[in-house]
């Protein structure tokens, strides 16, 4: 399907998938180099022809690599996610990328899926889906999806927006928490709250090892100037 018709070779840089099952040997012989890959989609049984051309591909940076049937469809996810997002068809391989909330099993039908990114996924949850391989960060904690206030980006906590809270509910952000100083440990610990941040939390000195104990953050829990 794909044929080289310039005589100068490809250099593929910096792809999330890449997807080399229509490539023909002719094809794959105008490839220099494969670099800065995340996930590489090779045929399910590639031919001999195929694999000798390939072979002689340079790869760097290559996260992961799979050999995936020509008709499973190849799906995408990217951003900040929750389970409630995330609805996968039968018969197909997923890509998850970015900051992902599981905290509802993945159903469907002959699903394989990568999690790659930044994930926190329910402890005990069994998917009927298939995880082939977890790439960058994946937490675990025991939480429930229906007591969790979702946050895209970022959201600023304060004691009265936490009293307004069922106990037991998880803060969830893409990117940041920032926590005001009039919450206290007594107001987290009397009410079950948790967190978890993409990026990171703020907080006054005087709860940061309340906030260690009861939150997942992607990158690190930061103290507020005075």
């Amino acid at each position: 399907m794909f044929k080289n018709i310039f005589k100068r070779k490809q250099v593929i840089n910096a792809q999330p998938v890449l997807d080399l099952r229509d490539y023909t040997p002719e094809a794959l012989n105008g490839i220099k180099s494969i670099n800065a890959v995340a996930v590489l989609i090779l045929p399910e049984y590639p031919s001999p022809e195929f694999m000798e051309m390939f072979s002689k591909i340079p790869l760097n940076a290559v996260a992961c690599q799979f050999n995936v049937a020509k008709n499973r469809k190849i799906v995408t996810i990217n951003g900040v996610k929750n389970s409630s997002d995330i609805s996968l068809p039968n018969n197909c391989f997923a890509i998850m990328n970015g900051i992902i909330i599981l905290g509802n099993a993945i159903k469907g039908e002959n699903i394989e899926y990568v999690l790659n990114g930044i994930v926190l996924k329910k402890s005990g949850i069994e998917n009927e889906a298939k995880c082939v391989a977890e790439n960058g960060i994946v937490y675990e904690m025991d939480f429930d999806e229906n007591k969790m206030k979702f946050f895209s980006n970022e959201v600023e906590v304060d004691a009265d927006f936490i009293r307004n809270l069922e106990i037991g509910t998880l803060i969830a952000a893409g990117n940041s928490i920032s926590i005001s100083a009039d919450v206290t440990e007594e107001t987290i610990i009397n009410n079950d709250i948790k967190f978890f941040a993409g990026n990171s939390i703020n907080c006054s000195k005087k709860i940061k090892g309340c906030i260690q104990a009861r939150s997942v953050v992607g990158n690190k829990i930061e103290v507020k100037e005075k």
